[in-house]
């Protein structure tokens, strides 16, 4: 029996402030409406569990991901402190 094909909506996210967390990546991409996020991971050094700036956001929707696209570039908010330089790309799986 062959599995249904599950069209893939995750993005990746880098040059994010190291001491971002999920809860302010979620805010990021839900205060521009860019759709509903089913999962955030950040990638994290497997010895420190330091972030390494690098997250996989995934999206319920194909529209979410087109809008979250166009976010690189955006101020990212952490604490007070705006961050420039983030990045927005489709995940390569």
């Amino acid at each position: 029996m062959e599995e249904a094909k599950r069209e893939d909506h995750t993005i990746l996210v880098y040059c994010l402030p190291l001491k971002a967390k999920e809860r302010d990546i979620w805010n990021f991409f839900s205060k521009t409406n860019c759709g509903k996020i089913r999962d955030i991971r950040i990638i994290r050094d497997a010895r420190s569990g330091r972030s390494k700036g690098v997250a996989y956001v995934e999206f319920y929707t194909s529209d979410a991901v087109q809008k979250a696209l166009t976010m690189s570039d955006q101020p990212f908010e952490l604490k007070g402190r705006s961050f420039l330089g983030l990045r927005v790309q489709h995940s390569q799986a």
